[in-house]
């Protein structure tokens, strides 16, 4: 019989979610697994648990933990995989901080598999015990028109994007002088820092207040650890609008088309389409665009995000920040462009380059930044490994089986 797996989709506005999981299950299924996809909403998830239930699979998949389900035994809410025996794999698309609430919970749980697209993330995971495994993005190739010839636009910059003036005003509300300090000076060393994980850049940077606050925030993170968790996270989340408002303010003879919300007054060459933040919208845009300017969030210490993958493949040139793992999945300068987000001279220099001096170059890193997203990138090349790994630990756990029956048997108790 073959090894059943059961995807769980939840609702996404993006529709990531449904891009994801539609080519991982044909993928999973064309490697001789049985496959059924679920989406359960308030009104049927206790149908979609009788289903579950009913179909046995060996494992569940789910994004960001979102399709988790939980059971009560003997009183006790639990994960449903702890109570029916199956193993639960979530691939976390962001850092797994973002989504600590629903982590904290599980985190005695045996039965969950991480993957994660960061290595930072895994050695979070990793250290606290968890079992995990590496996997980058992939794009879904039916979700991508044919290359544009003809662009229509030269800039493109993905959103959401706010003012950092807005944020720190809000936090002045908030916070006392010291915490506001604290975010404030934390926020920026990650804005000048982009490759520095948040949690670490916490740890140094308290080391250098005094003794009083570093005892004051140590307890607040012990006692009241989700929401600390969440107060880092509005930090880089600040880092992230500071970053990105910095590099649009910086540019200066171009016109750039912002993707999705942006908050506080902008310059006359920054255009905005707040209302495109669909993954369809997003990629048809980009694919009628020049250049792709992207700025990852600083939850991405060294890897490259969902987005980044969309661009390149749009056949069309994309900007993004130096990270380590960029050299990994695509050529510098031959599949991919990168910049230092603090350099705005290299910036505006880089898009003046590609756009107004050499075109047939960026046309030519385009498209094979594209052939290489379709030939190496793709979520078929992710189900692959995805298949793979099952595989394994259904062999592992097969002679692990094997070897209790033998540890048992007469001939081995004899011995």
């Amino acid at each position: 019989m073959k090894p059943r797996i059961v995807f769980i989709k939840t609702p996404d506005p993006r529709g990531i979610s449904n891009s994801i999981i539609n080519g991982l299950s044909k993928t999973i299924s064309a490697r001789d697994f049985d496959v059924k996809v679920v989406e359960p909403t308030k009104e049927n998830i206790q149908d979609v648990v009788n289903e579950i239930i009913e179909y046995k699979p060996l494992f569940t998949f789910d994004l960001n933990l979102d399709g988790l389900i939980y059971a009560e035994k003997d009183g006790k809410k639990m994960p449903l995989a702890d109570i029916v025996g199956n193993i639960h794999i979530t691939w976390f698309l962001d850092d797994p901080m973002l989504h600590y609430s629903k982590l904290k919970p599980i985190l005695s749980s045996n039965q969950i598999l991480y993957l994660d697209v960061d290595v930072e993330h895994s050695q979070w995971l990793g250290s606290m015990g968890k079992n995990v495994a590496f996997l980058a993005p992939g794009i879904f190739p039916t979700n991508f028109p044919p290359p544009v010839q003809e662009k229509e636009f030269d800039v493109v910059f993905i959103g959401p994007v706010t003012d950092p003036s807005i944020i720190e005003n809000n936090w002045k509300e908030r916070f006392d002088e010291n915490i506001y300090g604290f975010a404030v000076e934390l926020g920026r060393m990650i804005f000048r820092n982009p490759d520095m994980p948040i949690r670490y850049a916490s740890g140094y940077l308290l080391s250098q207040f005094n003794p009083q606050f570093q005892e004051a925030i140590v307890k607040f993170q012990q006692e009241k650890d989700e929401e600390f968790m969440a107060f880092l996270s509005e930090i880089g989340i600040y880092a992230m609008h500071l970053r990105r408002w910095n590099i649009l303010d910086s540019i200066e003879d171009f016109d750039v088309y912002v993707l999705g919300p942006v908050t506080g007054e902008v310059k006359e060459n920054i255009i905005v389409y707040e209302d495109i933040v669909s993954e369809k919208d997003i990629v048809s845009f980009i694919s009628k665009s020049k250049i792709s300017l992207l700025s990852q969030p600083p939850f991405l210490a060294s890897g490259l995000g969902y987005t980044t993958f969309n661009s390149v493949a749009c056949n069309t040139l994309t900007m993004v920040e130096e990270r380590l793992s960029a050299k990994s999945f695509f050529v510098v300068d031959k599949e991919i462009v990168t910049y230092h987000p603090m350099d705005s001279v290299e910036i505006e220099g880089k898009i003046a380059y590609y756009l107004e001096e050499n075109p047939m170059e960026r046309e030519a890193i385009a498209k094979a930044g594209r052939d290489r997203a379709f030939k190496d990138h793709t979520i078929i090349n992710r189900g692959e490994f995805l298949a793979n790994m099952m595989k394994d630990i259904i062999k592992q756990a097969s002679q692990d089986n094997q070897q209790q029956k033998e540890g048992t048997s007469p001939k081995n108790l004899d011995n």
